[in-house]
């Protein structure tokens, strides 16, 4: 046996849908509300950094003497905190305009 406790089985008749008549009276009004994805935005701003950090890391004379995979890192780190940034402000402006109508 099971200590599981037993559901009752009860044999009620399920409640037959509303006819449109009803709906009327109990639907309340609706819209769609189109908001954009915040991750999205995060993680493209994010995406963005990075790649400037590595076109950066490439391009720009290595003159300290620690390693250009130690540059990309840093610059990644900064970049990519800055294009999160940039991707949720553009994220939130968007959705401030968009609820505004």
């Amino acid at each position: 046996m099971s200590d599981a406790p037993e559901h009752e089985t009860t044999s009620a008749a399920p409640e037959a849908p509303p006819v449109p008549e009803d709906l009327a009276s109990v639907a309340s009004p609706a819209h769609v509300r189109r908001a954009p994805r915040f991750g999205s935005f995060i993680g493209t701003g994010v995406g963005a950094g990075i790649v400037v950090a590595m076109i950066l890391a490439i391009v720009l004379p290595n003159s300290t003497g620690t390693g250009r995979f130690l540059v990309f890192v840093l610059l990644a780190l900064g970049f990519g905190l800055v294009g999160a940034l940039v991707g949720g402000a553009l994220a939130t402006g968007l959705d401030r305009t968009r609820s505004a109508r």
